[in-house]
């Protein structure tokens, strides 16, 4: 499936006007039914988003974008961002900690989470001077119905279906060939 075709020029417009405003846009590529959880990435171009997009090659797909930058206490980690994590962070809140070293090709590396300032100093006690982002996971940090009812902060994509197999076909494909072949040709 080229998954890449589904996204319509509006839909481009929308995401190249996100990135224009923060500079890189925070994307989870997810696969139903894979036992899972989705892959997040930074990206920084658009070219970059298709090039991701059209890596997948599942037969299902959710693809979420957000628009404002995610993780937005950024710096190197040291004895000044760590003060600043402190105090924006109430202390029994849930955080993660993200390398800004990583992007696109590679998926976005976590550094470190937890939900109190005892954790959040030893995790910067491992990563000290390395550049980082810290805040809440966004799925963490918002319901489901969020993200469907806020299209104007999140750009999601999905492709499902609730039944992948069939027994009958499974056992005697060749009976359904001509079907498949049908089904296949260019419209």
């Amino acid at each position: 499936m080229n998954y890449t075709s589904l996204f319509s020029p509006h839909n481009l417009a929308l995401l190249n006007d996100w990135m224009m405003q923060t500079g890189e846009l925070y994307v989870e590529i997810y696969q139903p039914h894979s036992g899972g959880s989705g892959t997040p990435y930074f990206i920084r171009s658009l070219h970059d988003l298709k090039s991701l997009v059209a890596q997948q090659t599942g037969p299902e797909i959710g693809v979420t974008i957000f628009r404002q930058i995610q993780y937005p206490l950024r710096g190197v980690a040291d004895s000044v961002l760590l003060e600043k994590a402190i105090q924006r962070i109430p202390d029994g809140e849930w955080y993660s900690i993200v390398s800004l070293e990583d992007y696109f090709p590679s998926a976005c590396v976590f550094w470190g989470n937890g939900n109190s300032h005892t954790e959040l100093q030893a995790d910067f006690s491992d990563i000290f001077g390395r550049r980082v982002g810290i805040g809440q996971n966004p799925f963490d940090r918002y319901e489901r119905e969020w993200f469907h009812s806020h299209p104007d902060e999140v750009f999601l994509l999905s492709v499902t279906k609730n039944q992948n197999y069939y027994a009958a076909f499974a056992e005697h494909p060749e009976q359904y060939q001509s079907l498949v072949d049908f089904w296949n040709e260019r419209a």
